[in-house]
């Protein structure tokens, strides 16, 4: 099936702009000729594109006192589906955890709306945020908000809102959308500070860390795992 419209793969992508910055003669040949770069191993010297495309081959041994190094980061050096190391956590398997702040079910707490920040076409999260032709097209921060929360707040689109918790708070404008559903308001990541009319995202969030995920591979925030309260800017100015 050929892309539709003017969309186009990574490959070819890559490969224009090369030739606009003027190496294009990097990037010649495609996806056909990436997939040669990354093929050009002596572990698939007896491997071509030729032979995948009649199917599997199997790999040539490496050498002994090789340096190519095969495997993963694992105690087992190999995929795990099963993390002894997680035993400890009950967490050994995949499991279901409840949120820890965001409301499973709309209204039934202080902060009755889940807060996620999605990410933006625009931007590569805060990179190019300050770009004035990706600006002229997306100009500010947004909440985006189910059109039977916004009844509920008497909220309408453009109105300045402030969304907040026990932590901080954001001020911005709404946008009414169905794209997220009742319960959940959104604000994409990546904007810079200077671009809110008060506040940020990361006013609203915890640091609260999963200790399985700096066991296995580096400790995160639950950036989708908040709860908020929003009105109009106004009244909460009273």
């Amino acid at each position: 099936m050929n892309p539709l419209y003017e969309s186009k793969s990574d490959a070819t992508i890559i490969s224009e702009l090369a030739y606009r910055f003027g190496f294009g003669d990097y990037f010649k040949g495609g996806e056909e000729a990436l997939i040669d770069l990354i093929m050009d191993h002596h572990s698939l010297d007896n491997v071509s594109r030729e032979i995948l495309k009649k199917g599997a081959s199997k790999l040539k041994s490496i050498p002994d006192g090789s340096n190519y190094r095969l495997g993963f980061g694992t105690p087992s050096g190999k995929i795990e589906l099963y993390a002894e190391q997680l035993t400890e956590y009950g967490e050994a398997l995949p499991v279901y955890l409840p949120p820890i702040e965001a409301p499973i079910t709309p209204g039934d707490k202080k902060y009755p709306l889940a807060f996620i920040q999605g990410h933006s076409r625009f931007r590569t999260h805060s990179s190019f945020a300050n770009l004035k032709s990706l600006l002229d097209m997306n100009p500010e921060p947004f909440v985006e908000i189910n059109p039977i929360d916004a009844k509920a707040r008497r909220i309408f689109d453009d109105d300045y809102v402030t969304v907040f918790n026990d932590r901080g708070k954001t001020t911005l404008k709404a946008r009414i959308s169905e794209s997220v559903g009742p319960g959940v308001v959104n604000i994409n990541e990546g904007w810079w500070i200077d671009q809110f009319k008060e506040g940020s995202v990361n006013h609203l969030t915890h640091d609260v860390i999963n200790p399985v995920q700096e066991k296995v591979y580096e400790p995160n925030m639950h950036m989708n795992d908040v709860a908020v309260q929003i009105k109009r800017w106004e009244d909460s100015e009273r």
